[in-house]
């Protein structure tokens, strides 16, 4: 546990797409995939203590309160309250855990230099077969 943290704080705020971020979706995995998942939220690295999240739907509709309220407790558990060392190190780990497959959250890393999602395919697929049997 540091004592200094990366991450103090999430905000809303802007996202740079282009330099390297993570996409968060939701929707079960028992039921569709990573392409039919709903894209809720980009988060920026941290600036300062700080890291921008970009909501993709509408955070105050009535019908997005719970997939936002869903995304947004996982942001703050894992960049901030998990208390890692290293948080962001941390969540680009937990995009290729079992946990972010069967979780309804999904988190996704994007590199900028080749725009591809390091996600888990094999864990992805993996977790399709085991949802299936």
């Amino acid at each position: 546990m540091n004592s200094v943290p990366e991450i103090s704080k999430w905000q809303e705020g802007q996202v740079d797409r282009t330099k390297e971020h993570f996409e968060v979706r939701y929707d079960s995995a028992e039921d569709s995939g990573w392409s039919e998942w709903i894209p809720v939220a980009v988060v920026g690295p941290p600036i300062a203590g700080i890291v921008n999240v970009q909501f993709l739907i509408e955070p105050s509709h009535p019908r997005n309160a719970d997939i936002v309220s869903d995304v947004a407790r996982e942001i703050q558990f894992y960049l901030i309250d998990k208390r890692e060392r290293k948080p962001w190190a941390y969540a680009r780990y937990h995009c290729g855990t079992f946990a972010n497959v069967f979780s309804k959250v999904h988190w996704s890393f994007w590199e900028p230099a080749n725009k591809k999602a390091v996600l888990t395919r094999k864990r992805r697929a993996a977790g399709k077969k085991a949802a299936k049997t």
